[in-house]
């Protein structure tokens, strides 16, 4: 109960960006969906944590984001987020920032979950739903690497994603040796004709590999490419394509 209790949890919408965020008291624990108290993590970082903050903008930077996070009061009980309006720091532009309201769709998609990461204590658990929302591929593939920063803090990560760069990019982190199978659960959820969900966990190996799943998560990818290769050959030779 304690550790429900604990749980950092990001739905898969995380809100809309807005102009303004009521300033909300902030602890270890943070009950219902965490995004509505980014803007105080944030805020109160500025003041006691600023080495988190440097995390903060270093981790968004690597995503390809932005260079720069901060608060500014709007009133006692309201602050405005702003982040850099480039995604690298320029010379002379430490004050070129706007309302997270004005860039894309992606930071305020994400910023929570980079805030989640570096708020959770060790052995806190974080259940994460669609990380990989309005994120470029790569950003996708770079997204693994900040949560393996968090599980060697000691973080606990629930990650429930459709992103099959994302778990392939885990594939990689194992078969370098930076994180060990036997701490990773990959579990497939599949619907039956009737309705039910059925719940399957890969046995990983030490490669990276999970087997050969009866399961059509990477293979719909592969079909449509000898779809398309096949339509291009015929068009090429003058066939008509072929109709599926």
């Amino acid at each position: 109960m304690e550790e429900a209790r604990k749980l950092i949890h990001l739905p898969a919408l995380r809100g809309n960006p807005e102009r303004n965020y009521r300033i909300t008291a902030v602890g270890s624990v943070y009950p219902g969906n965490f995004a509505e108290y980014v803007a105080s993590i944030i805020h109160g970082w500025q003041d006691t944590d600023t080495q988190r903050l440097s995390a903060l903008a270093r981790d968004l930077k690597s995503l390809g984001l932005t260079w720069k996070v901060q608060t500014r009061p709007i009133d006692d009980t309201r602050v405005e987020i702003l982040v850099g309006r480039l995604p690298s720091a320029t010379r002379g532009g430490a004050r070129d920032v706007v309302s997270i309201a004005d860039v894309g769709f992606g930071v305020s998609q994400t910023l929570p979950v980079v805030v989640a990461l570096l708020a959770a204590a060790p052995q806190q658990l974080v259940f994460i739903e669609q990380p990989e929302i309005h994120l470029h591929p790569k950003a996708q593939v770079r997204l693994a690497e900040l949560f393996l920063d968090a599980v060697e803090r000691g973080v606990r990560l629930i990650v429930e994603t459709h992103s099959s760069l994302l778990i392939l990019a885990f594939q990689e982190i194992i078969a370098s040796g930076r994180l060990d199978p036997k701490r990773v659960s990959m579990n497939w959820f599949t619907r039956d004709p009737d309705g039910a969900t059925r719940v399957s966990e890969a046995v990983i190996g030490a490669d990276g590999s999970y087997g050969d799943w009866p399961i059509d998560f990477g293979s719909i990818e592969l079909e449509l490419q000898a779809r398309y290769l096949d339509t291009v050959d015929r068009r090429a030779s003058g066939e008509s394509p072929a109709r599926h």
